[in-house]
């Protein structure tokens, strides 16, 4: 049956059903033992060979490119390894959201590991600066030791490439210092000893897009082998990289880099080993959120675990994070999971606070043709304007900043932004063309962080719409609903083809969970819950439970046949997992 057409027009794959495609799904199923209908999805975003799919479906460790690849990573090195033979301290300097936090966990327990003490910190967001700073410096090393740190080393993790003033005033300090960033590099470059970000000009590691806790775990693949290469590190005492892995998930998938290439890889294993909940911390975090008794997938990283880790930083306690990340001991874990627990719930008070305000002032920048959504907002507090630019750019399908008060600059006289993207919007480039009204600024495509003057803000509002009313990006979502595979039949409601679907786990930025189409659909036993639509399908001789998350007010009919727009999930209860329709427009036809 063809699609309502009365709904606004579907997107669909321009070759879907093509002989060529389904010759392609054909070749997949019989080289891969999947559905035929996978491999047409797959030959949808662009896979052409089997080569491709095979290292798309199971990637390997092994398929990891050489940290060596990666610009100055010989001199970090050596800075390190020369730190290490002379005992002398090693500070890590992190940043507050989960890339960073997560960042500073893994470096603290590959050090911890090999018999050596490092000190971290992590600024607070309500009373200091974002990275780096001299007042941050000063912390760290009074928490290290005060002179005792002159020759030591400073590790950045997911911070410090625009610190080139800080840096300097680290050296002066007595301190080498290494980099290790993945925001997108300024014209003028820190000269530190040794700068690691994957987008630096003249850097050849293959892969741009890493995350900051992903940075990091090549630094430590690199200074794993070169301690051994060394005889710092014997062979037998090897520490093992791939149970740190977990963190390297949870900081690639909070931090929406694209699920693709190297980060896949990464995330693919990880979750593998976050499902082991071998982590003290880990495992108490999911007591905390009902996820303790099944596996972990990228969804559960991205609005269960990740939140809460978030909330510790957005609260102003960053360190909260880290301690439950390295906690040695199941009490001292679960105290503190409790605590972020806790603090997710202030943290979601303080935004259901002021969020109603910031989507109806977006909603009328909307209505009037706004591209790129601004929004000053002198109630929110700054630990939840990431979040609450989150939710309108999901709302509105639009980058959006969200402004407050920045008091640490002074009286009110400056404001600080959060912002986010969409797909096919580079956040960062299109800062860099707002630049004349921007103080400082810094992030990458999808996520950027900025400060500007309130007497600016009327002009950079106008300059961030004008900007992105010129982008391409936004001819496609004015169209319609994209839909990855229209279901003539029912035949893939079944177990055999959500196991062909599980391959292409882990979703999120860059790999789209798959929406599918089922046209002229009738939903059996549909009732409301708790403002929710629930139903069942039809398929295959049985019922397929389904759900609609807020749908069940939108005053159709269900009684009659719909176009039926869904996600197939994986739900789970008490341990047991089903498969579930996940409906996401219903249109009666």
């Amino acid at each position: 049956m063809q699609p309502s057409s009365r709904h606004p027009q579907y997107i669909f794959p321009p070759n879907a059903g093509t002989p060529q495609v389904r010759e392609f799904g054909s070749k997949v199923a019989a080289a891969f033992s999947v559905h035929p209908q996978l491999g047409e999805m797959l030959h949808h975003r662009g896979f052409t060979t089997l080569d491709q799919v095979n290292d798309y479906l199971y990637p390997q460790l092994s398929m990891l490119p050489s940290p060596d690849s990666m610009k100055d990573m010989d001199k970090a090195v050596a800075c390190i390894l020369a730190t290490l033979r002379g005992r002398q301290p090693i500070l890590i300097h992190g940043d507050y959201d989960v890339d960073g936090i997560t960042a500073t966990a893994l470096l603290l327990s590959f050090f911890r590991e090999i018999g050596c003490k490092a000190t971290c910190y992590i600024p607070n967001r309500l009373e200091e600066s974002y990275g780096l700073s001299e007042g941050s410096i000063d912390k760290l090393i009074a928490k290290a030791g005060g002179e005792k740190t002159q020759g030591g080393v400073l590790i950045s993790v997911d911070c410090g490439i625009t610190a080139v003033h800080e840096v300097a005033y680290a050296q002066e300090l007595g301190l080498r210092v290494v980099i290790t960033d993945h925001h997108e590099p300024q014209k003028e470059l820190p000269r530190a000893e040794a700068i690691l970000n994957p987008k630096q000009k003249n850097c050849h590691f293959p892969f741009t897009e890493l995350a900051g806790v992903g940075v990091a775990f090549f630094l430590v693949i690199a200074l794993r082998k070169a301690l051994v290469a060394a005889g710092l590190l014997p062979i037998g005492t090897l520490p093992n990289l791939k149970k740190h892995l977990d963190l390297v998930a949870l900081g690639t998938v909070a931090d929406v880099v694209p699920l693709v290439g190297v980060n896949r890889i990464l995330v693919k294993a990880g979750l593998e080993v976050l499902s082991l909940k071998s982590r003290l911390g880990i495992l108490s975090l999911c007591e905390c959120c009902g996820i303790a008794d099944h596996q972990i997938l990228s969804d559960d990283i991205a609005f269960k675990l990740a939140p809460r880790i978030n909330a510790a930083g957005r609260l102003g306690n960053p360190q909260a994070g880290v301690r439950l990340l390295v906690a040695d001991t199941l009490e001292q874990a679960r105290c503190l999971a409790q605590e972020l627990d806790r603090m997710n719930s202030e943290r979601k008070q303080l935004e259901l606070g002021i969020l109603e305000a910031v989507k109806e002032c977006c909603r009328k920048q909307v209505d009037e043709g706004a591209h790129g959504l601004v929004v000053y907002e002198k109630n929110c507090h700054p630990g939840v304007s990431g979040i609450i630019a989150s939710r309108v750019t999901e709302l509105f399908c639009r980058p959006v900043i969200i402004f407050t008060d920045d008091y640490q600059l002074g009286k009110s006289a400056y404001l600080k932004g959060s912002g986010r993207s969409v797909a096919g919007v580079n956040l960062f480039q299109t800062l860099e063309r707002c630049s004349e009204w921007i103080d400082q600024f810094g992030g990458h495509a999808m996520a950027a962080g900025l400060t500007i003057k309130k007497s600016n803000f009327a002009n950079f509002s106008i300059e961030f719409n004008k900007i992105n009313a010129s982008s391409s990006a936004f001819s496609q979502q004015d169209k319609g609903v994209i839909i990855d595979y229209h279901c003539q039949d029912k035949e893939l409601l079944g177990q055999g083809f959500f196991q062909s679907l599980q391959l292409m786990q882990p979703f999120g930025e860059g790999n789209p969970e798959p929406i599918f189409l089922l046209s002229g659909e009738h939903l059996l036993h549909s009732r409301e819950v708790k403002g929710h639509l629930v139903f069942q399908v039809r398929a295959n001789r049985c019922l397929f439970p389904g759900i609609g998350f807020r749908l069940a007010d939108s005053g159709q009919n269900f009684n009659k046949p719909v176009d039926l727009v869904f996600r197939l999930k994986r739900s789970w209860f008490k341990g047991v997992g089903r498969d579930q329709i996940q409906a996401l427009r219903i249109i009666t036809v």
